[in-house]
């Protein structure tokens, strides 16, 4: 709701100056086809134009619509005190619609909700009307303008007469205040032109055309709801509005000429039933076009719902997309770090190796040398502690083979000739030898070897794989398998023994399963374990070749 605030009395006086003009002049045009006692008229704008001047400019204008009212019916000859009391009457019926409008319900001069429409409906034009028809009827009664018998009629003919003001007048003078353009586009335009153009030619046909209108046929009326419809659907309030007022004002002068289905003898009687017709047409078109605003508002909370979602949506998918690819960089350089352990573990443990082999291995060498010079010596001298001395130089030599197994397996690729293979090979013959486990090697001739640093963790793992064989399986045999299978290539060790369940593979914390799996994933690959057929356990290690990779490598 619009409301003008005064900062001085000029400004009031000059809107209820105003006010007064306007009412005066709607009321002129509604005595002029007055129908009871020269006061009561079925066309009565001035009602409309009073309520939409009191909900723009403020309750403080409403003298002025006492004054257009007394001076309207002065000019036509009503008597002073009766002109006056209209006046008051008048007044009173727009300030009671305000007051309910304002403080009963949270109204908007819009009109886009069915409950404005509703209570725009019920309590300006319905309830707040009667109120200037009882006054009215009741001033004319008392002036002698109205028969007692007569004042049921004149009541209700007052009273149609400033519904109808209110229901046709008021919302074209709302679409005014706020203005909301329906017509956004050239095509909208030329629709908007050609539908008050046949709104005024079906409303002549149907009320002004004298060969064409019918008298009394009331079916006839009802073509005038497409338009109202149209109207509605199409352009709002606005377009209804405009074409009720098109449609009132080409109805009147028809039925005031005595064409038209409301065509009556009685000219009274024709506006009556006209004006009963006018009221519901313009409620209809009302509840119509706020019924379409509420749907349209609610589509387009849905459209702003949607648009918002997809925002959502749209930057909760980046945020995951951006928290994937750090994940993915933060895995990289996880496998990096680890790789690089990793790497640095097996150089730490060559470098044992090469210390073992080197250092004490050279000193064992050196020690079984000396005792074996030392025990030829006691035993050509006949000593008695050459027996001893044998085994002194036994026990050496078997410290220094320990130690050469010992350093080829913490550098197993590296120190000796032919890569992975060999170290396999040796793996499977230190089986053999310190456990008594017959331990079968079958590396298929088209395998792809890797690079140094992957062989070895290929070699820690079937490593990892055999010791959790040896101390947990019990077995009489045990297989390692490398074979290929299109682009992968499996790594298998086997057993024969009691089996390990996935399960307790899972739980257990001393078989290495976690550096099996880890070694895997950084072959790019995966580590399984499972029962085999013979009841024993089998552990896979399968992983990709690299693209473009040949058979140069192959095991020899």
């Amino acid at each position: 709701m619009i409301t003008i605030r005064y900062h001085s009395r000029f400004g009031l006086f000059l809107h209820t100056g105003i006010v007064a003009s306007a009412y005066f002049a709607g009321a002129k045009l509604g005595l002029s086809y007055a129908v009871v006692g020269g006061a009561i008229s079925l066309v009565w704008p001035s009602s409309g134009i009073a309520l939409v001047a009191l909900l723009a400019m403020g309750m403080a204008v409403a003298p002025g619509i006492a004054v257009g009212s007394f001076l309207a019916n002065v000019s036509v000859g009503v008597p002073v005190a009766v002109a006056a009391t209209i006046g008051i009457g008048s007044m009173l019926a727009p300030l009671t619609a305000t007051l309910l409008l304002t403080r009963a319900t949270r109204f908007q001069i819009s009109l886009d909700r069915i409950n404005d429409v509703l209570a725009f409906i019920g309590l300006a034009a319905v309830a707040s009307t009667s109120i200037s028809a009882v006054i009215g009827t009741t001033a004319l009664l008392g002036g002698g303008l109205v028969p007692a018998e007569g004042y049921g009629a004149a009541f209700l003919k007052w009273w149609l007469g400033d519904m109808m003001g209110v229901l046709v007048m008021a919302p074209s003078l709302f679409s005014v205040l706020a203005y909301s353009n329906p017509v956004r586009s050239r095509q909208r335009a030329v629709e908007a032109c050609g539908l008050l153009a046949v709104t005024c030619w079906v409303s002549y046909l149907i009320f002004g055309a004298p060969q064409l209108a019918g008298h009394g046929y009331y079916p006839a009326a009802l073509a005038i709801f497409p338009f109202i419809i149209w109207a509605a659907l199409r352009f709002d309030r606005l377009g209804a509005s405009i074409v009720t007022l098109t449609i009132s004002a080409v109805a009147i002068w028809g039925t005031t000429h005595g064409t038209g289905p409301f065509a009556a003898a009685s000219a009274v009687d024709s506006l009556v039933r006209w004006c009963a017709f006018a009221n519901v047409v313009a409620a209809t078109g009302l509840l119509l076009a706020a019924a379409r605003a509420q749907e349209r508002g609610a589509h387009d909370l849905l459209r702003a719902a949607h648009i918002e979602l997809e925002q959502r949506v749209q930057a909760r998918t980046e945020d995951l997309e951006k928290a994937n690819n750090e994940l993915k960089e933060e895995i990289v350089r996880r496998r990096l770090l680890e790789g690089e352990l990793i790497r640095i573990g097996d150089q730490q443990q060559r470098l044992i190796g090469q210390e073992l082999h080197d250092g004490l291995g050279q000193h064992l060498t050196s020690l079984g040398l000396y005792c074996a010079a030392l025990n030829q010596k006691l035993q050509t001298q006949g000593h008695p502690a050459a027996a001893d001395a044998t085994i002194v130089v036994g026990l050496v030599k078997q410290a220094s083979l320990l130690t050469r197994r010992i350093a080829h397996g913490l550098d197993p690729v590296a120190m000796e000739y032919g890569g992975l293979a060999a170290a396999l090979h040796g793996l499977a013959e230190t089986a053999r030898a310190l456990n008594g486990v017959d331990c079968v090697l079958s590396i298929a001739p088209d395998v792809d070897l890797l690079d140094p640093l992957l062989q070895i963790n290929l070699y820690r793992a079937a490593q990892e794989a055999v010791n959790n064989a040896l101390k947990y399986c019990h077995g009489q045999r045990i297989w390692i398998d490398l074979e290929r299978s299109g682009g992968q290539q499996t790594l298998s060790i086997s057993d024969d023994g009691v089996g390990i369940d996935h399960e307790d593979m899972e739980r257990a914390s001393g078989l290495g399963l976690h550096n099996l799996r880890h070694r895997a994933s950084l072959l790019g690959g995966s580590c399984t374990v499972s029962r085999n057929g013979l009841g024993g356990t089998t552990v896979a290690i399968s992983y990709p070749l690299p693209e473009g990779s040949g058979h140069a490598q192959a095991t020899r």
